[in-house]
């Protein structure tokens, strides 16, 4: 039944690619509630590419104006897209690699490429591990396994320099990351300040790196100089309150961003961001509205785009925000900025609620 529901609907999507339904409203705030810029389908945003089959997309990365990756799953299939400048094609990934749902990419260059997520389910009853492979221009390698855990964030410093963030399967509900950083000597188990869930990791250098997520319900910020990492204290208006950042973005060491939320998922929440201007963190937006920010990418310009936790899209150009609409009834994933260049690549998955109707689909704004 869902091979013939994937072939019936990999030739409905040979026909169209369009968008879903019209979504719910919202509101959001800066203090000024966000301009609308677009709708679907006569904004900026543009459909590039999509899984074909039913799955997902979760994170995405551009290398440079021709190069860019977006992974995810089909079932416990791994999904790794390309892009080459023109159109979105599927990789072939070694089976032997053990790969199961991808999770997160990142990458240095288009021949340092890094996949995460988790292993092919064992069948036998054991935990499933989190599993890491790496593109060296020519071919996949096996990188990076852990037993019992899962993949929240990666960065790459340098060539063969890379962050991983995870944490374990299970427990007690309570979310504590460990840090795993490879260098030329191989890996090794870096410590954590505090007890910090790592929901988004940026390095700037080898010997400037970022993570952000939640240390006990606050928002936490986190910096690695090469030796050690530090917590960076956030205003006392954003820690004040509960809430979580996930998602960071730079241009530079003086425009660095992170955005989360305020309050609780569920509860009063509301989306928050705050910049990094080389000596302290600001906040950009307040809390007091209902939505939440998620991922964020620079836009080349000295400013962001955050994704929210529905379809749209928010730029922050240093001054004011403003909303797109990217998709309707999507979610948006990953985000990324071409380098060089101001388009903008977004990654999600369409009608979630329907499991063969679960759509990995791409999205770029020129």
């Amino acid at each position: 039944m869902r091979r013939f529901a994937v072939a019936v609907l990999s030739a409905v999507l040979g026909l169209t690619v369009g968008g879903c339904a019209t979504p719910g409203g919202g509101t959001h705030a800066t203090g000024k509630s966000p301009r609308p810029s677009g709708t679907a389908g006569s904004g900026p945003w543009r459909l590039m590419g999509h899984t074909g089959n039913p799955g997902t997309l979760k994170d995405v990365v551009a290398t440079g104006a021709h190069d860019a990756w977006a992974v995810g799953d089909e079932g416990t299939e791994p999904v790794v897209m390309r892009w080459s400048g023109g159109t979105w094609a599927k990789v072939e990934v070694p089976e032997q690699l053990g790969l199961g749902s991808l999770r997160v990419v990142t990458a240095s260059g288009p021949d340092d490429v890094w996949v995460f997520g988790l292993a092919q389910p064992t069948g036998d009853g054991r935990a499933q591990e989190a599993h890491g492979a790496r593109w060296n221009g020519s071919r996949w390698t096996l990188a990076w396994r852990e037993p019992n855990s899962v993949v929240d964030a990666a960065t790459v410093a340098g060539p063969g320099d890379v962050w991983v963030a995870g944490r374990r399967r299970g427990g007690n509900g309570t979310c504590r990351s460990f840090l795993r950083h490879r260098t030329a000597a191989g890996w090794s188990a870096v410590a954590l300040p505090s007890m910090v869930c790592v929901r988004a990791l940026h390095a700037l250098s080898p010997r400037d790196v970022w993570a952000v997520g939640e240390d006990r319900g606050k928002p936490a910020t986190l910096h690695w100089d090469g030796g050690s990492w530090r917590t960076v204290p956030l205003p006392p208006a954003v820690t004040w309150q509960s809430g979580e950042l996930d998602g960071l973005a730079a241009q530079s060491p003086t425009q660095l961003w992170a955005v989360g939320r305020t309050g609780r998922t569920g509860d009063a929440a509301g989306p928050l961001a705050v910049r990094w201007d080389g000596h302290r963190w600001v906040r950009v937006v307040g809390s007091g509205v209902g939505g939440e920010f998620a991922r964020a990418t620079a836009d080349g310009h000295g400013g962001i785009f955050a994704s929210a936790s529905t379809a749209e899209a928010f730029h922050y150009d240093g001054r004011n925000w403003t909303s797109e609409q990217v998709a309707s009834e999507h979610t948006i994933t990953g985000l990324a900025v071409v380098p060089g260049t101001s388009q903008v690549l977004a990654v999600g998955v369409c009608c979630e609620a329907y499991d063969e109707d679960t759509i990995g689909k791409i999205w770029m704004r020129r």
